[in-house]
């Protein structure tokens, strides 16, 4: 494979070197990306995905058209149930085999230009070649005799993809390409015991369906005049992406949360224990200085029990999933658009209850002495229905002058009882016998990204 790869670099250059300077046609690719080869087999296989890497020599013959030649390394690899005491099926293991293929195709590709992205289509015509050893005989546990052996077929092929021009007439490529092979290789053949006792063959010819991402290089770069126009072109692109990600249209927005619970809830001797989590997902609406916005809320609870020195959390953790509805006013602060502060009020309302579980526990005093022993058993699942507010401050910073990062510091309130449970057993020798319940009440710190999604379709 290598001295096959080199030599294709060596006749490229030799062929199309001399052009480098006088019209600076010639560009170069790297790429690579999971691809998923398709064999067959009468035994029952795995094929799971795989990689392929290769380079591209392109020659420009016009503006839009471009001689494509290729080289590249495809994997390709199966599972398959291997029995170490075959015929002996018990035990049965997971084993493993891959083979490497070459593939060298020349292609042609048409291309459609606008503005900072091209659309492309390549079709392909090639071989791919497979070496490998051929175990010709086996006549002892110790001693086996292999030939190295290359086997060729061709191959068709056809690639669609976009590329992203950078600043320096460079791109990057996001494509997928599919190869056909026209005749078989080899068959793969895995077998053990001597005499061979149990044997494995599966067949292939190369084809296989694969994604790839890639970096371009323009070895022409660019004029000085062609970089001073550029960076102005950058700066005006700069501009309007700012102005459209902060300004008036549908935006999505993720986010994670800290919901800080009173203190008189924490753990002894186990730090944060007052402190949960939380995410959710929304879709809004900006015009002008106001914001409306909802998704799907999920935030992390607890039930706790006061004991006489010590607070029990009864479950492990349960979450509330919950729709938002969040009014948002903002105001955009200095004239260069490099920061957002506002305030924002929500209605939630409660879906399910996630992870309430029974559960059992107890503790002592470390003198043998048992203080509590206690049972908990979920008394519902759900809570739909039910309604509590949040309100805050938050502060938007722009990022990659397409998206934002948002800072909320809020406070949910009116929260309904959550996460009811029984609980049962005794503290102190005296019996207990309850219903418990959570709250969702307390100050909220998030974190998350907004980015208008408008700016894609402009």
């Amino acid at each position: 494979m290598k001295i096959e790869f080199t030599l294709f670099v060596v006749v490229f250059w030799c062929a199309f070197g001399l052009e480098l300077k006088a019209q600076s046609r010639l560009k170069m690719e790297l790429y690579g990306g999971p691809q998923l080869m398709y064999q067959r087999s009468t035994d029952q296989i795995g094929n799971p995905i795989n990689y392929h890497l290769g380079i591209n020599m392109l020659y420009g013959i016009t503006n839009d058209l471009q001689l494509v030649l290729q080289a590249e390394s495809a994997r390709a690899n199966f599972n398959y149930d291997w029995y170490p005491n075959f015929p002996n099926t018990n035990p049965a293991l997971k084993a493993f085999y891959f083979d490497s293929f070459g593939n060298f195709r020349l292609g042609l590709r048409k291309s459609w230009e606008k503005g900072t992205k091209a659309f492309f289509i390549q079709p392909n015509v090639g071989i791919t070649v497979n070496n490998y050893f051929d175990f010709s005989g086996a006549d002892s546990t110790t001693f086996f005799m292999a030939s190295k052996e290359s086997r060729i077929a061709g191959n068709l092929g056809l690639e669609a993809g976009v590329k992203f021009y950078t600043g320096r007439k460079n791109y990057v490529t996001l494509g997928i390409r599919h190869q056909s092979g026209i005749s078989a290789l080899n068959t793969a053949e895995v077998s053990w015991g001597i005499p061979q006792q149990n044997q494995i063959l599966v067949e292939r010819s190369g084809t296989y369906t694969g994604l790839f991402v890639g970096y371009g290089i323009d070895f022409k770069g660019r004029t000085r005049e062609e970089k001073a126009a550029a960076k102005l072109e950058k700066l005006d692109q700069k501009t309007v992406r700012r102005e459209r990600a902060w300004g008036d249209g549908v935006y999505l927005s993720v986010s994670g949360s800290l919901r800080f619970r009173p203190r008189d809830e924490r753990v002894p001797y186990l730090e944060f224990s007052h402190i949960t989590s939380g995410y959710q997902y929304l879709l809004g609406y900006t015009r002008g200085r106001f914001s409306l916005e909802s998704g799907y809320s999920r935030q992390l609870a607890y039930n706790h029990l006061n004991i006489p020195g010590e607070v029990v959390h009864t479950q492990q953790g349960y979450s509330v999933g919950a729709i938002p509805l969040r009014v948002r006013y903002h105001k955009i602060i200095g004239e260069k658009n490099r920061l957002r502060l506002g305030s924002s009020i929500a209605g939630l309302v409660t879906l399910g209850t996630h992870g309430l579980s029974n559960i059992g526990q107890a503790g002592g005093n470390g003198n043998g002495f048992t203080v509590y022993q206690i049972n908990s058993t979920p008394l519902e699942q759900t809570s739909e229905g039910k309604v509590f507010f949040n309100a805050g401050l938050f502060g938007e910073l722009p990022v990659f002058n397409s998206g934002m990062v948002t800072f909320n510091l809020s406070r949910n309130f009116g929260s309904p009882a959550v996460g009811r449970e029984n609980i049962s057993g005794m503290i102190y020798g005296r019996p207990l016998n309850q219903e418990l319940t959570g709250t969702l009440d307390g100050w909220l710190l998030e974190v998350g990204y907004k980015i208008p999604i408008g700016r894609f379709f402009k």
